[in-house]
């Protein structure tokens, strides 16, 4: 792309103001209401590391930040409650800190929609995954409308467990106790292992410990099989999950098993199963099949060929333009890469390394994914600031316009943009040793993160007003592309 002479900056910004008012609507409260989760274990990575991550989807402007909340230190248990939802719960005195990326809202006691997050003992939460329990299911243990939900999560569990069973464990016996407003599904992860939960009704829930030899893509839907309810090695459950179901006459069992999706899920979906079919077809396409809605595909697969880091990103990019179900040619079929995702995250877990956070400010598929260790607490302003309307010095808006432009001609500036941010990672991925290098120099600390993860975000933050001065310049030319000697001619009606 070139500038255009004619285009100052003065009237660049302005125009994008109006742009950006005209093309984007703008609500006060946050409505994350689906995602795309994916979760890989240590045997099938080319690296041997663990990714685990989640595209955030919302049905509106969902500003994000990234900041890190304070430690819990109060004189005694308090009670946290929310103005939306009236859900309130009784909380320790003392909790960690923990890196998050928190939802802007109206007002601060709207919940916190921390979203992702990795606190001081290294456990990673990414939280949630919305999905549907079946009608019997919920006419046997309705959701409480007071009760727990995605808004709170990370903020009532998080700064009080020191692993990823104790935060499915602690998450659990507050189900238990306060009840789900909703259906979740949720990831935990330590330095040595990864959890996988699914909340089904008010009071049912279930989670195994995921497996190494294996990887999984959930997109809204119910997608444990059959379990094991007596393995207390590897599956954690709510007390009453199989009776409920026996003495209510919805059980499905398979080999002898409660199956959970049949059991406790809701009907397939094409919203759904769509994005899961069509990842496994890019992942593992000898064992893929042709698509079918009615199908319940397995949750935990093997890859054809180890995953890399950089394949996971383009995963959560994925618009499906290899295949029939192309969403640039057929917008209404559901992609896992959609214009209204607000970030994506993913977590690296590296055995005897630091973890990181990966994190793409709205769509990623026009978006960066940057490196933060786990122990950052201060990063450029832009990352922090709260801002529900247009701000040009917010990093999330930066992003988010960026791409509001790009997708409109994806085949062309689009693309450069895209291409440009995909160079950009490779590269940071590339530099990840030596900033691991430096990190343990100075001492692995919060100072050395910072310094680190905030000169690789300032540089994409540059590099993000860059291009949008040439994509607006590039939109702008197009719009006046009519009337060309070229093709000029007299038609008539």
């Amino acid at each position: 792309m070139k500038n255009h002479p004619g285009l100052s900056s003065r009237t660049g910004k302005a125009l994008l103001s109006a742009l950006v008012l005209l093309t984007l609507t703008l609500t006060g409260f946050t409505t994350t209401q689906a995602c795309t989760t994916f979760i890989a274990g240590r045997q099938v990575t080319t690296d041997g590391s663990r990714i685990i991550g989640r595209t955030s989807d919302s049905s509106d402007l969902d500003v994000t930040r990234i900041v890190r909340k304070p430690a819990v230190n109060r004189p005694a248990p308090w009670t946290y409650t929310t103005a939306e939802t009236k859900c309130s719960v009784q909380l320790p005195a003392k909790g960690v800190s923990y890196l998050a990326l928190p939802s802007v809202v109206s007002r601060p006691d709207y919940g916190t929609w921390d979203e992702g997050a990795i606190n001081e003992h290294h456990v990673c939460m990414s939280a949630t995954e919305s999905i549907y329990a079946n009608e019997k299911a919920l006419a046997a243990d309705p959701y409480v409308k007071n009760g727990i939900d995605e808004s709170i999560l990370p903020t009532i569990v998080l700064p009080y467990v020191k692993t990823a069973q104790e935060g499915v464990e602690y998450l659990g016996r507050m189900i238990d106790r306060y009840g789900s407003r909703e259906g979740n599904a949720l990831v935990f992860a330590d330095d040595k292992d990864t959890w996988y939960m699914e909340i089904y009704t008010g009071h049912q829930w279930a989670a195994l410990r995921f497996p190494e030899d294996k990887y999984a893509v959930i997109a809204n839907d119910s997608m444990l099989g059959t379990l094991d309810v007596k393995d207390t090695v590897n599956v954690r459950t709510s007390r009453n999950l199989v009776r409920l179901a026996q003495e209510h006459n919805f059980l499905q069992r398979e080999n002898g098993l409660i199956h959970l999706a049949h059991t406790y899920g809701a009907k397939h979906r094409d919203y759904s199963q769509l994005r899961v079919w069509a990842a496994h077809k890019k992942l593992s396409p000898s064992q893929s099949q042709n698509y079918d809605v009615n199908t319940t595909y397995d949750m935990m697969v093997k890859p054809d060929q180890k995953i890399s880091l950089p394949q996971v990103m383009e995963l959560f990019r994925y618009r499906y333009e290899d295949l029939d179900y192309n969403v640039n040619l057929h917008p209404n079929n559901r992609a896992i890469g959609i214009n209204r995702t607000s970030e994506a995250h993913l977590f690296w877990l590296r055995d005897n390394k630091p973890q990181i956070m990966w994190v793409a400010l709205a769509n990623p598929e026009m978006s960066v994914f940057l490196p933060f260790y786990g122990n950052v607490t201060h990063l450029p302003t832009a990352f922090g600031l709260e801002s529900l309307s247009y701000n040009e010095n917010s990093a999330y808006w930066k992003f988010r316009r960026l791409s509001a432009l790009a997708v409109q001609n994806r085949a062309d500036y689009g693309k450069e943009v895209r291409d440009y941010w995909r160079q950009m990672e490779l590269g940071l991925i590339k530099s990840i040793p030596s900033m691991d290098e430096q990190y343990f120099k100075e001492d692995a600390s919060s100072q050395a993160a910072n310094h680190l993860c905030g000169a690789a975000a300032q540089k994409a933050l540059d590099a993000a007003d860059t291009l949008y001065q040439k994509t607006f310049a590039a939109f702008m030319l197009s719009t006046v592309q009519d009337g060309q000697s070229d093709n000029a001619g007299a038609s008539v009606s």
